[in-house]
């Protein structure tokens, strides 16, 4: 009966502790946040899901990687603090191949959230930020992450990669909790299926 009963209150916690970890919500219990990519080349590819309606690109240059060997996450609201951003995201681009300037940001109406994954030994690895929530007195930023790149029937290259994306939301003074959520490559890949 002993044993019973703590096999119940052990699988009981277990039951709550991840019903209370799930930080994906379905709906956005508050006000939704336009995300809109960082100014850079326009490429054509497939679109992601937003995580609360709408879609949005692929992480595409000025940011999909950044050299750093570990994971961030970033809020930047001031220029000043875009240009030292900025400086440690060129500082491994020799001067010889031209070192890009910083896009034009209104940080009186924007500002940038940056998510970095850090050193990957592959290809196949990603980092989105696909989802903005004002609710509670607080901004909720959803992060989905690739961990796992290895998928039947997909190939990877074998290099160092650095798996980063940056949006623009709006500006706000309210705090920004980041929401991670880790997902397989089979969830990543069938995001794109009946586009």
């Amino acid at each position: 009966m002993k044993s019973a009963l703590v096999i119940f209150t052990v699988l009981t916690s277990l039951s709550l502790w991840f019903a209370a970890q799930d930080p994906a919500p379905a709906v956005c219990r508050g006000k939704v946040l336009p995300i809109a990519l960082l100014p850079g080349p326009k490429m054509t590819g497939p679109s992601l899901r937003l995580r609360f309606g709408g879609t949005r690109d692929v992480p595409r240059p000025p940011i999909n990687m950044f050299r750093t060997d570990n994971a961030f996450r970033l809020v930047i609201k001031t220029n000043d603090e875009f240009n030292e951003f900025w400086k440690r995201f060129t500082a491994p681009i020799p001067p010889q191949n031209g070192i890009p300037p910083p896009p034009e940001i209104d940080f009186s109406k924007e500002m940038v959230i940056v998510a970095a994954m850090g050193q990957r030994p592959t290809s196949g690895y990603w980092v989105v930020i696909d989802g903005a929530c004002e609710v509670d007195g607080q901004v909720e930023v959803f992060v989905t992450s690739v961990e796992k790149p290895t998928c039947p029937g997909w190939g990877v290259f074998t290099s160092l990669t650095y798996p980063a994306d940056a949006v623009r939301i709006p500006r706000t003074d309210l705090p920004i909790v980041f929401r991670e959520i880790h997902i397989s490559c089979e969830q990543w890949h069938n995001q794109f299926k009946n586009q």
